[in-house]
């Protein structure tokens, strides 16, 4: 009978990761059909959309604003200011739109947290796989431009890893969002305050250098922007102590983000 039991386990744990998965699969369609409800050109603004903000970029920082290359400074290299804005920027659209929309993502599905029974953790999964999917869209233009324009590509490998650190810093944070809204309602209008200041305190418009370099490094946006624009430019890695920090900081508020939610969830729905 032990044994039994023992052979039944496994397979329960398997289907219950299964039904998560497929749960998940079916989350993130949901999502993606309700963003393009009613549009004539649905799931073609995914490509549209980055596509246009590349030409955008292009036109203004090429035709309108010519000449001129932007050094690095610390992180090296020496590319066009619109190269070196478009892999910073890529970056923080897809992590501020995951931050917004992890935000209120329990009270916009009030319904399914109160009638089903589901790990509403899923719920804060998928908004940032959506971001990032969106991100990778644009991610993905943006190389294919740079190999058009012969630039070299020899850090393109270090772009996953990118990804992923800043999926699962976003996602600790969206944790703790998710949950405080339910708490707290102006904490949408908080965030866009925060955002826009975290926006100029973060080298995605400037290259980090001079006497404000010490100060950027308790950012970690600042290496994980690094890890973007040495995988799409080719520039040198960020400082190993700055990685080594965004390492801590992405484990420490992923696993603390998860604890909280799972500690207060019980009651969201109550809340709602």
């Amino acid at each position: 009978m032990r044994a039994a039991d023992q052979r039944v386990k496994p397979a329960a744990r398997i289907t219950t990761t299964s039904a998560t998965l497929h749960l998940l699969r079916e989350l993130i369609k949901r999502d993606f059909q309700s963003r393009f409800a009613g549009s004539a050109l649905g799931l073609a603004w995914a490509i549209l959309h980055p596509l246009s903000l590349l030409i955008l970029y292009w036109f203004v920082f090429t035709l309108m604003i010519p000449g001129g290359r932007l050094g690095f400074g610390a992180t090296g290299g020496n590319h066009p200011y619109l190269y070196f804005l478009v892999a910073g920027l890529l970056p923080w659209i897809g992590f501020h739109e995951g931050l917004m929309r992890s935000t209120t993502t329990i009270v916009e599905n009030s319904a399914l947290v109160r009638r089903l029974v589901l790990r509403r953790e899923l719920l804060v999964v998928v908004p940032n796989v959506s971001a990032l999917i969106f991100q990778s869209v644009g991610l993905s233009l943006f190389v294919v431009f740079l190999a058009v324009t012969s630039e070299s590509l020899r850090g393109i490998w270090i772009l996953p890893l990118a990804l992923a650190l800043q999926f699962f810093l976003q996602l600790g944070i969206g944790f703790v969002l998710a949950a405080l809204y339910v708490m707290f309602r102006d904490l949408t209008h908080v965030m866009g305050f925060l955002l826009s200041v975290l926006f100029y305190l973060s080298p995605i418009l400037y290259a980090v250098n001079g006497r404000f370099e010490k100060f950027f490094f308790w950012n970690p946006l600042t290496p994980l922007i690094g890890l973007f624009r040495s995988a799409l430019l080719d520039s040198p890695l960020p400082d190993a102590r700055s990685i080594v920090f965004l390492l801590v900081i992405t484990t420490a508020t992923l696993v603390s983000g998860w604890l909280f939610f799972g500690k207060v969830q019980p009651a969201l729905a109550d809340l709602i």
